[in-house]
């Protein structure tokens, strides 16, 4: 549930991660995945743009979300590709999410906890 989550009270520029119920995500997501399919991730520091992110969250795997194919296209490599989804795919995936070790979502500057 999400009384579990990790709430970040906003001091100067530190980040908030709020619970995922909160995202209010378009119908139509877009996410980078590899070759295998496998979704990228990144660690959350990879993110400072977003604020001070707290110590015990910096290895935190995230999954960037976009709303803009040609956005996820300028974040992907060369031998990545950018995969269309429904976001209400998110919740009914979040446990298998977890399983593979991503706790949190990056989308439109907010974070969200998974877990």
């Amino acid at each position: 549930g999400f009384s579990r989550y990790i709430s970040y009270c906003r001091a100067g520029d530190r980040l908030e991660i709020l619970p995922l119920d909160e995202a209010e995500l378009p119908i139509i997501c877009y996410i980078v995945v590899d070759r295998i399919a496998e979704i990228i991730t990144r660690p959350l520091k990879d993110f400072k743009d977003l604020g001070t992110i707290p110590l015990e969250e910096n290895q935190s795997k995230t999954i960037p979300i976009f709303d803009n194919h040609r956005v996820a296209k300028r974040f992907s490599h060369s031998n990545q590709r950018v995969i269309k989804f429904p976001s209400d795919l998110i919740p009914i995936t979040r446990n298998q999410l977890i399983r593979k070790g991503s706790t949190r979502i990056l989308f439109s500057g907010q974070v969200y906890a998974l877990n």
